[in-house]
């Protein structure tokens, strides 16, 4: 597993093929730092497009500049599909409210738990098979 720490987050390519972003806990996500998070998934990833697990800290918050850019297609240049693991009511309405009115490009939904999102995430990798040739 590679990880990265950033100031707000701490990013991990996971064993499965899955960016593991972490939000630490009590942080305000700024537009400066989204920027900063996908910049790092594409030196994680090798520059391919990967699901992307989103784990969001207790007490951490996400401006609206953040939601825009977040949904775009420059804040995706290396994501398949956001997976977002919330850790309260109020995590879950904004989430809830992001999906609906900021139209992420790539398919996005939120979950109590991060097995659920890990799951859901995992439909959205490609089996690679060496092994067969075509002939």
């Amino acid at each position: 597993m590679k990880e990265i720490r950033l100031k707000k987050s701490v990013l991990t390519l996971l064993e499965e093929g899955i960016i593991h972003i972490h939000l630490l806990t009590g942080c305000d996500i700024t537009l400066p730092d989204a920027v900063r998070i996908v910049e790092t998934m594409g030196a994680l990833s090798a520059g391919k497009k990967l699901p992307v697990l989103i784990d969001v800290g207790e007490f951490t918050s996400v401006d609206k500049e953040v939601r825009i850019f977040s949904a775009s297609r420059e804040s995706n240049l290396y994501t398949i599909a956001d997976g977002i693991v919330y850790r309260s009511f109020a995590q879950k309405l904004i989430a809830d409210f992001y999906i609906k009115h900021n139209h992420p490009v790539v398919p996005t939904q939120a979950f109590p738990r991060r097995q659920e999102a890990l799951n859901w995430l995992k439909t959205f990798i490609l089996p690679t098979d060496n092994n067969h040739n075509l002939s």
